[in-house]
């Protein structure tokens, strides 16, 4: 099965067959064997097919054999030039073609010189007279089918649509009936869902969402309904109190797969076994971005005292611990994914702080093996890397730079000078842009590294070529907010460096001023986002406050941007103390701290630009986990022209966009050139003797 990223625009040739010389019928599959997508018939008197009877498909009325696709022709169709067959997941459905080719007035069914189908996920193309495609049982689209004979090029459609019925063990059959009926009236019980939320932004490659709501009883029936454009999806199971379902991960894959930008719309239905009814329960719809966010993501968790650990969302594996355990506090992850700076617990600390008993020095390590690059002997209650992960900002209150290769400190920089306003002592929780050219940090005014009252957001350009930091622009500050709730804390920048998002809270941390860092402590907090031009600040309610329960609202703490734009959005992961649904619940304090992901659009202006968010299944759920930073998976290549590259499960995970029975495959590289791209000599194209070059660009030869 061959699966397809959306997101991914992979660039394709028309004609993927490859000039051959006379002989049987060839197949040139630009995939795996087995899995052609493109064929090219070679030339010969029969081009493959029956010759002698005046009535086939080789001859006209007058008996020409018109079997030598060298032959021009005035014009060529297929026939019909659309079809739409629906799967059921189970069953392949067939679409036939047939190929007529026009000449002096007379027409002539022919067998194409060559075929290419461009949605090799949806189909398997088939040469002949027909053409045949042979659908996929689960994935829905539209491709184009594309052939050529004697010069000329033909195209039809397929569009393939997918209706999916399971039916869960031990359902009752009335209750699989009633809730398929029409006209069903809202539902007395159940008025919506607990999560996900409405009108949340879902990315390619995250674990199916885990539907949650209050049951009221353990006997009843659900079905829940999906659909989108040429897809729908129903399934009918029981549901164990309180109340959760989750659509089978390769189920949520294709469907996600096949969605073509238009909501996916959710509905959920339940069939009361007391009364014997059915009625609707909730409705949402999501949107789903064409881009994966499969990688790592690197976070503190209280987990066995405290530590590290790396989580790679998606993919079902466990946590994984850092550094054997060690207790490592703040860090950061450069945007190229390369490199980890953390401040280590243990760690000996000699320079002119001295704190914690003159230890917490910053460590470097190389990502993703984790190995230990270099142990600085600074202190480092605030860390941040640049992009390239060369260089790191660490200190108390002064930050100082570093060299996060050599674990030198880098003097001159004017980092350590740069001017404060009255009563500030310095600047905290610094974070670099994805550019590498700006530096954000919080000004603040208390008496420990991470006590920011009464502070400003700051930027602060840097040269990274003469390693100098200048002209600090003075953003939000705490005076803009109301005084129960106006610490300012933890900048991060956009993918474009633009905007900063930063956290507004009752306090800095969940500790310091508090006194404690225990799990009882509680702390409230929203995200906002800022223009780094100094416009006004933005909240952002539908992440901070799209929860149902009120209760869980303003909960939301300390944004990190995924460096890279993905699908057309900017992804923040942030901590908040929020319910998940009733499968994490209780009150919101530091112990309760997770990682949530939210999309956020771009060029927002003074709008709200933010999006539900939706937890991040893969962490510690029963641990404090904070301060997540991501590092994108690179994409599997696939080497060699029309060659099978590295193991797959979806298409969104290989650089061509395509995954074929576990391996990466790329449709659009192959040896040859196809009509329109550019070429030397008539034996850089595709379909020698139909295609030629003219003008340095292959191109169909013309009848005369």
């Amino acid at each position: 099965m061959v699966t397809k990223n959306y997101g991914r625009s992979v660039s394709r040739n028309v004609w993927l067959g490859c000039a051959l010389g006379a002989g049987a019928l060839v197949a040139v599959a630009c995939g795996s064997a087995g899995s052609p997508a493109t064929f090219h018939d070679p030339a010969g008197a029969d081009s493959g097919l029956p010759t002698g009877d005046p009535d086939s498909a080789l001859f006209g009325g007058d008996g020409a054999l018109l079997g030598d696709a060298d032959i021009p022709v005035d014009s060529l169709a297929f026939d019909p030039p659309e079809v739409t067959v629906t799967v059921d997941g189970k069953t392949a459905k067939t679409a036939s073609y047939t190929l007529t080719a026009t000449k002096d007035g007379k027409a002539f069914k022919v067998t194409p010189r060559s075929i290419q189908f461009d949605r090799p996920d949806l189909a398997k193309a088939q040469i002949g007279a027909p053409v045949v495609l042979t659908s996929s049982v689960d994935v829905a689209g539209t491709g184009v089918l594309h052939g050529v004979f004697g010069g000329k090029e033909a195209t039809a459609k397929l569009n393939v649509v997918v209706n999916l019925v399971e039916i869960g063990p031990g359902t009752d059959p009335q209750g699989v009936t009633d809730l398929g009926g029409p006209g069903l009236g809202p539902d007395p019980k159940v008025s919506s869902l607990l999560y996900p939320y409405d009108h949340t932004v879902f990315p390619l490659g995250m674990t199916t969402p885990l539907l949650m709501w209050t049951a009221p009883s353990a006997a009843d029936v659900y079905r829940i309904h999906l659909e989108q454009k040429s897809y729908t999806y129903d399934g009918y199971f029981n549901a164990a109190l309180p109340g959760q379902l989750r659509v089978a991960q390769a189920t949520w894959d294709k469907l996600t797969a096949s969605n073509g930008g238009d909501p996916l719309k959710l509905t959920l239905s339940r069939w009361d076994a007391a009364q014997k009814k059915a009625f609707v329960s909730a409705s949402q719809s999501w949107t789903l971005a064409p881009a994966s966010l499969r990688g790592a993501i690197y976070y503190w968790t209280t987990s066995a005292g405290g530590h590290m650990s790396r989580i790679r969302p998606g993919t079902g594996a466990q946590p994984e611990v850092l550094n054997g355990g060690k207790c490592m506090g703040c860090h950061a992850v450069s945007a190229d994914g390369t490199t980890l700076v953390a401040s280590v617990e243990d760690a000996p600390s000699n320079d002119d702080v001295a704190k914690s008993g003159s230890k917490r020095a910053w460590v470097s390590f190389d990502l993703p093996s984790g190995t230990q690059r270099v142990a600085s002997t600074a202190f480092s209650g605030n860390v941040a890397v640049n992009p390239d992960g060369k260089l790191v900002v660490y200190g108390d209150q002064v930050l100082k730079l570093g060299d996060a290769v050599t674990g030198q400190r880098i003097t001159g920089s004017g980092l350590e000078t740069l001017p404060l306003d009255t009563g500030m002592k310095g600047f905290m929780t610094p974070a670099f842009s994805p550019d590498g050219k700006k530096l954000a940090a919080v000004e603040g005014a208390g008496s420990w590294y991470h006590d920011l009252i009464g502070g400003k957001l700051v930027v602060v350009d840097f040269d990274p070529v003469a390693k100098i930091f200048s002209n600090p622009v003075s953003l939000a500050a705490s005076s803009a907010f109301p005084a129960a709730q106006s610490a300012i804390s933890y900048p991060s920048f956009t993918p474009d460096s633009a905007e900063v998002a930063f956290h507004v809270a009752d306090y800095p941390t969940g500790c310091d001023r508090q006194g404690t860092c225990g799990d009882a402590t509680t702390q409230l907090g929203s995200l906002w986002l800022q223009s780094t031009s100094g416009a006004a600040a933005v909240k952002l309610d539908k992440l901070n406050d799209s929860a149902p329960n009120a209760a869980d609202h303003n909960l939301s703490l300390e944004p990190t941007f995924n460096p890279v734009e993905r699908g057309g959005y900017f992804w923040v992961v942030f901590t908040s103390m929020r319910d998940w649904g009733n499968k994490l619940t209780g009150t919101p304090n530091n112990g309760k701290k997770r990682l949530w992901v939210a999309a956020i659009d771009k060029a927002s202006g003074a709008i709200d630009p933010s999006h539900p968010p939706f937890f991040l299944e893969g962490q510690e759920e029963a641990t404090t986990n904070m301060r997540g930073f991501w590092a994108l998976a690179a994409c599997t290549p696939t080497p060699g022209p029309g060659g099978g590259g590295g193991q797959c499960q979806a298409g969104f995970e290989c650089c061509s966009g395509f995954c074929d029975r576990g391996s990466c495959v790329d449709t659009g590289t192959v040896a040859c050139k196809g009509v329109g791209e550019s070429c030397k000599v008539d034996g850089d194209c595709c379909n020698a003797g139909s295609v030629t070059c003219v003008g340095g660009t292959c191109s169909p030869i013309v009848p005369r």
